[in-house]
């Protein structure tokens, strides 16, 4: 399969299940001043959440910095940490410019996080443009520019999709059991890609 076509099927069901949970009063619409708070009060817990992952990976990487032993790592608090960053920005976004909030207590809301990446940020082109806004910034004159769209960054778009979707299972996997070089590897990348998320 395409990686296009994978990526409309996916969206295609992020679509059905936000259509779902819109129905059902799962996903439901907020006041202005209501978003405006969420989206602030996301925003915060996403970066503190940025910033206890940095400071964990930074302490498990020289422990004795912090005077804990020399065999302390907590890799996996690091990417559950990041994962959190990432969880927490996409909420406020969606508070932010779509004035909408998924209902209290509702389960399954990692997964579905990821079907409103699809359907708010990748669907609708605007993970794409932020890319391709952040790329263009890196190049040192326009006419290198010419030949590139939006639509060139939808795939890494897509990918950004998927990251989310991995670390949300990286959480849970590094909660319980995993080797302390493997952790080490993967809340590097945890960590770089909640950054990503964050700005």
């Amino acid at each position: 399969m395409k990686p296009e076509d994978l990526i409309a099927k996916k969206i295609d069901i992020a679509e059905k299940a936000i259509r779902n949970l819109t129905q059902s009063g799962d996903l439901k619409k907020l006041t202005a001043q209501a978003a405006e708070h969420i989206a602030q009060f996301y925003e915060l817990k996403s970066l503190n959440r940025l910033h206890t992952a940095k400071h964990i990976y930074a302490i498990s990487q020289n422990p004795q910095l912090s005077h804990l032993p020399l065999t302390y790592t907590d890799y996996g608090e690091s990417i559950a940490a990041a994962y959190y960053s990432m969880y927490y920005i996409v909420h406020a976004y969606l508070a932010a410019l779509y004035q909408t909030k998924l209902r209290e207590d509702l389960r399954g809301v990692h997964a579905i996080t990821h079907h409103i990446v699809l359907y708010y940020l990748v669907q609708t082109k605007k993970l794409a443009k932020y890319l391709y806004e952040e790329y263009a910034k890196t190049l040192e004159t326009a006419s290198a520019l010419q030949h590139i769209t939006v639509d060139a960054f939808q795939e890494k778009a897509y990918a950004l999709a998927e990251t989310y979707n991995k670390n949300r299972e990286a959480r849970e996997t590094f909660t319980y059991k995993t080797t302390p070089s493997l952790e080490a590897y993967h809340a590097e990348h945890a960590l770089k890609y909640a950054a990503i998320s964050y700005t």
